[in-house]
């Protein structure tokens, strides 16, 4: 292992592999978007009679491994090779991955949970081999940051957590439910974003021509201490202690926040995207803190969703942004202010907190879910309508 401390040179080993291949993002960000749609259209259709089956488990099965995975896939997919400097994805390894993530979408749509479980947890483990391969079967190599290794380990966890549902075994206690439940669908979202975030949210406060911002002494103590927390409140929660669980997660969060992205809440928002990945990380302590004060768990269900949808999906939709905007475009000559993003954020906010409160009052919960679902699916197309060229768009020669 190389004992040099050098800022990594963000390029793959030269290869003939086509622009899709290399950037997995450009084919993985569209499918996540489609994934979304159809897990949030479920709800209308089934309203409407249009859907047979109650869409509770399909839903953010739908949401969380089709929508999120797909953008864990496409991130680290791209990002991992070039941390590394190692060989790009080959078609076949990227031609794999796709199949098996649509496969288990597909059958999640048809109702076959199990099945569905288990081809994701294949599909995981394919992307671990796949990651693996360029981290141990090289040699000079350089461990890629602290927090690319947290998503690393959040993809081992949830490949365990999918393959135990896929075996029936995770119902055989209540604690053993809750656990790997709140594992796969709060932690596999929360610890890539913890992890890779503390590597890059401090770029969207990065103003062009002045140095960016030092980077914190123990910022990966402080995410390795974050992570360690934040499991550790799973395990309290899964044994019904939600306030204990979350009250840990907010002590998590503020050893995170504080200790690996501390530049982000002193400097002033340069620009719309700064100011609206501010709002979605604050979402998630809002999360956090409603759960501790009504642990009722009728209202943590609801809550979740300021998690989920306030949190979740707004900081994956602006990562994926940065990520195209520094792939497909030149993230300078973007214009700090964005129309687009101003209504993509109050529609997401809006949307969190429609479906928060849905269960709270039965009698618009129907009309809440339905609202929220549209809203949302509406936010995602014009995310990918504003990115669709770009996506096609060959990387700048200075990239």
């Amino acid at each position: 292992m190389s004992a040099a401390k050098k800022p990594p040179a963000y390029q793959t080993l030269p290869t003939d592999a086509p622009i899709w291949v290399s950037e997995p993002f450009r084919v993985f960000f569209p499918l996540g978007i489609a994934a979304a749609v159809f897990g949030l259209v479920l709800w209308p259709l089934f309203y409407a009679g249009w859907w047979a089956s109650y869409p509770a488990i399909q839903h953010p099965r739908l949401l969380i491994f089709g929508f999120g995975m797909a953008f864990i896939f496409g991130f680290l997919g791209t990002a991992w090779p070039r941390f590394l400097e190692a060989e790009a994805l080959r078609p076949w390894e990227l031609v794999g991955l796709v199949i098996a993530w649509l496969a288990a979408q597909a059958a999640y749509l048809l109702n076959q949970i199990r099945t569905g479980d288990l081809i994701a947890g294949v599909a995981c483990l394919l992307l671990l081999t796949i990651l693996g391969r360029r981290l141990f079967g090289r040699e000079n190599r350089d461990l890629p940051p602290p927090g690319f290794a947290l998503a690393f380990v959040s993809v081992m966890m949830t490949t365990v957590v999918l393959l135990i549902w896929a075996a029936g075994k995770g119902e055989a206690s209540v604690p053993t439910h809750l656990f790997t439940h709140v594992v796969a669908y709060q932690g596999f979202l929360l610890f890539p974003i913890l992890g890779v975030g503390s590597y890059l949210f401090g770029r969207f406060f990065q103003v062009p021509g002045k140095r960016p911002p030092a980077k914190p002494p123990y910022r990966a103590a402080a995410v390795w201490g974050s992570a360690a927390v934040m499991l550790i409140s799973f395990a309290f929660e899964s044994f019904g202690w939600i306030r204990t669980g979350n009250g840990l997660r907010l002590m998590g969060f503020a050893i995170w926040a504080l200790g690996a992205i501390p530049g982000i809440w002193k400097l002033p928002a340069p620009n719309t995207r700064a100011w609206a990945l501010r709002i979605g990380l604050c979402m998630l302590p809002v999360g956090f803190l409603c759960r501790l004060l009504w642990p009722n768990q009728l209202f943590v269900f609801g809550f979740e969703h300021l998690l989920f949808l306030g949190a979740f999906s707004l900081v994956m939709l602006l990562t994926a942004d940065r990520v195209i905007l520094g792939h497909c475009d030149d993230p300078k000559a973007i214009p700090p202010k964005s129309k687009h993003w101003r209504w993509m954020l109050w529609l997401i906010l809006l949307a969190a907190a429609t479906r928060a409160t849905a269960d709270l009052v039965p009698s618009t919960r129907t009309s809440h879910h339905i609202y929220a679902a549209l809203t949302l699916c509406a936010v995602l197309i014009i995310w990918l309508a504003h990115h669709g060229r770009r996506l096609r768009r060959q990387p700048p020669e200075e990239s």
